[in-house]
């Protein structure tokens, strides 16, 4: 990614975390932001925006073979190979205890620490999230932390600004039921941070995610759990190996006040 886009990046999640922050929801420009930087990035080299490391993984990309008008836009084919698939009858390395920090409160003076146990199988990667691993079972922790790859399976923590699950979220915290989900199902026995899980298509991808909200006075931020992956996943022992990791990080998260301070919101 270029300084140009890099920058343009920085100015669209502006935009969205202040729409957020001011009770208007996502703006979905970071969707259409997406969209063009895969479609530039096709045009160029034929490789999708995500992928930003040609270190060897696990892993290959794929795009569609389609043709695409000048009208209309249609997101590449991802695939996950059958050697990722084969990784599901590999017992799954110990989890280790991941931990980040959020700001709550009416001025975000209130700091949070949230921890959270992990399967090992997954190793974190640079992202503008409050947590991102990479679905790397066969590699060890000498690894490039800035590869990505479109056809790898990706565990993340973050702030929805995405419109499908944000308006599920929003719905069930108005206490509607949440609509066109391959599956949804409220929880009550994960902590009380857990309000449902869900499993949705996006973007493209399988999502498997569960609504965790981390903040008491900031009610549009909609904190999420979740898995991204491929449609050849759906069904195979894989992908309830990448489910089950996302019900213990639920199941072991921890959320602790560390200190509440004067700290004007920015």
């Amino acid at each position: 990614m270029g300084l140009f886009d890099k920058i343009l990046k920085g100015a669209v999640d502006a935009i969205d975390n202040a729409a957020a922050k001011s009770g208007n929801g996502p703006t979905g420009l970071k969707d259409l932001f997406n969209q063009a930087m895969d479609k530039k990035n096709e045009a160029i080299n034929g490789s999708s925006s995500t992928t930003t490391s040609s270190k060897p993984s696990t892993a290959t990309s794929s795009t569609s073979s389609s043709k695409r008008s000048n009208c209309a836009y249609t997101r590449p084919t991802y695939t996950t190979p059958q050697e990722v698939l084969d990784t599901a009858s590999i017992p799954a390395k110990p989890s280790r205890k991941i931990e980040f920090e959020v700001f709550d409160g009416e001025n975000a003076e209130i700091r949070v620490k949230v921890t959270f146990n992990l399967s090992g199988d997954f190793l974190e990667t640079a992202g503008d999230v409050h947590y991102l691993a990479s679905y790397l079972p066969t590699i060890d922790d000498d690894y490039d932390a800035d590869y990505s790859d479109s056809n790898t399976p990706l565990f993340r923590v973050l702030d929805v600004d995405d419109e499908i699950i944000y308006n599920m979220a929003e719905k069930f915290d108005k206490g509607g039921v949440p609509e066109n989900a391959m599956m949804f199902l409220p929880v009550n026995d994960m902590g009380p941070r857990a309000r449902f899980k869900a499993k949705v298509e996006n973007r493209g991808k399988i999502e498997y995610f569960y609504y965790c909200p981390l903040y008491d006075y900031m009610p549009d931020f909609k904190t999420c759990f979740t898995v991204s992956y491929t449609h050849n996943v759906v069904g195979t022992p894989l992908e309830k190996k990448l489910m089950a990791a996302v019900d213990e990080a639920v199941r072991t998260m921890k959320r602790e006040v560390l200190e509440v301070e004067h700290r004007p919101f920015r």
